[in-house]
Order: structure tokens, then C-alpha cells, then sequence
């Protein structure tokens, strides 16, 4: 029997998605990871997580949830309405612990454990700003945004963790519609500008300055930071990855 049986989105491009399994940064010892779809192994731990992936978790506990002996949700979007929702509480009587990326609903009984790639060792040598505002662009959603001439651009496909991270890093300003890209920004204490295609942008516990595809531009330099998030996100990861291990 395994240790854990661990599952996310795997097969894609999204940088996001593909950094936020916590296989990547714990020791979960006999473990292995597959994406959402793939059959239930015999395992004491399945953890599903993270991402926006709230429905394939409610699957996958339908399907495969009986041949685990503790099921987890780790760090999934979860919004009011779907903590709110007959799954939701299905779901809290079949797994030992639930946690979402989301905060601010903990009345809800919803328990806030942000992203698990807060714990990448690629922040520790990320580099100073170099410039006064990038662009962090979701490959999909991005073409109306006007762009400030000059301003350097990355999107969230196709592209390392480390190269995303330190990109990020190198302005003072960052703007974005991407989840992890505002995410990572927050984390490492920029400015941020967050352009959101969806609700899932306002559930961080330190928001990001929103902004509109029209006025974004008057942000620069004045965008919020969220101080200390890097330490926060990790000290809620290190305690939900104790509850997982301690779960007998």
C-alpha cells in the first residue's frame, strides 16, 4: 500500500497548475502522483490538490475515495457558493481534512491553506526588481488588456517555475490575470496589479490592487504589497502538511 497517492492537473502547459501538487515540496514517503482521472490505488493518504479543481475532487471521492484510508483535499479553489453546496458537506463527511485556497470563508467552517508552491525554493533566489512594471499574462484570457509599450511580458504556459517566479521578481510593479501569477507576486512582496477574468482572484487573504483592462495604468507604483505572505503561506502549509501526516 502507499504512503500517498497524490493527484493534480498534469497534463498541461499552465505553469500554475503544474507547481501546485505538495508532492513537490513534502515528504509524503512511499508516494505517487498521477493527474485527476487516473484509477485509486490502495493508499493510507489520497491528497487531491491544488488548484481549481473542486469538481474532479468531489469525482474522484465518488469513484476511488473507499480505497484510501484518509482523503484530503490540499489548497483547491473552493468559492462561497461551492461551500455552500450539498457536495460540500458530502465531501466534509468523507475526507479526514479539507483545505481551500480561498480565504476569508473559515465561517463557513472552509479552513484557508493557501498553494503549496509557496514552499519553492526558487523564491529564496529570486532577484531584486530590474523593472518598474512586467506583465504576467494568462495565455487565454489576456488579448484585452492594453499593453504599456516596453513593458516586459510573460504568459503562464510553457515556461519553468524558476523562469516564473524570477520573472515575476524582476519588477517593482506587476501586472496579471493570472491566479499564480498574482499568487507568486503577493508572496514575493511586489506591487500588484490583478485584472480578474473570474472570482477566484478575491479570495486572497491579502488582496492584490483589482484593477479593469481600461484603468489598470494608474495603479503603477501604488498597487498594494502583502507583506509577510511569503512567511504566512509557508507557516499554513508546514501546519496542514503536520494534520496530513499525523492522520493514524
Amino acid at each position: 500500500m502507499l504512503d500517498a497517492f497524490l493527484l493534480h492537473h498534469r497534463n498541461t502547459d499552465n505553469v500554475g497548475d503544474l507547481s501546485c501538487s505538495p508532492h513537490d515540496y513534502f515528504d509524503f514517503g512511499k508516494a505517487a502522483v498521477a493527474d485527476f482521472g487516473s484509477p485509486v490505488p490502495p493508499t493510507h493518504r489520497l491528497i487531491m490538490g491544488g488548484g481549481q479543481i473542486w469538481k474532479s475532487c468531489v469525482r474522484t471521492q465518488r469513484r476511488g475515495g473507499h480505497r484510501a484510508k484518509h482523503s484530503v483535499i490540499w489548497g483547491v479553489g473552493i468559492g462561497p457558493q461551492a461551500v455552500r453546496s450539498p457536495e460540500y458537506t458530502e465531501m466534509r463527511e468523507s475526507c479526514a481534512l479539507i483545505g481551500t485556497r480561498c480565504a476569508g470563508l473559515e465561517s463557513l467552517g472552509a479552513r484557508y491553506v493557501p498553494c503549496a508552491s509557496a514552499m519553492s525554493a526558487h523564491f529564496e533566489s529570486a532577484p531584486a526588481p530590474s523593472h518598474e512594471l512586467v506583465m504576467f499574462a494568462h495565455a487565454k484570457y489576456s488579448d484585452d488588456i492594453p499593453r504599456l509599450a516596453g513593458t516586459p511580458e510573460m504568459n503562464n504556459t510553457n515556461v519553468s517555475l524558476k523562469d516564473a517566479i524570477h520573472f515575476i521578481a524582476s519588477g517593482e510593479t506587476v501586472l496579471t490575470n493570472s491566479y499564480h501569477g498574482t499568487y507568486w507576486a503577493l508572496l514575493l512582496g511586489r506591487r500588484v496589479i490583478c485584472i480578474p477574468f473570474s472570482q477566484k482572484m478575491r479570495f486572497f487573504p491579502d488582496p492584490p490592487t483589482l484593477a479593469k483592462p481600461h484603468n489598470w495604468q494608474k495603479h503603477i507604483g501604488k498597487a498594494q504589497r502583502a507583506e509577510g505572505a511569503l512567511e504566512k503561506a509557508r507557516a499554513l502549509s508546514r501546519a496542514f502538511y503536520d494534520d496530513v501526516m499525523n492522520l493514524s
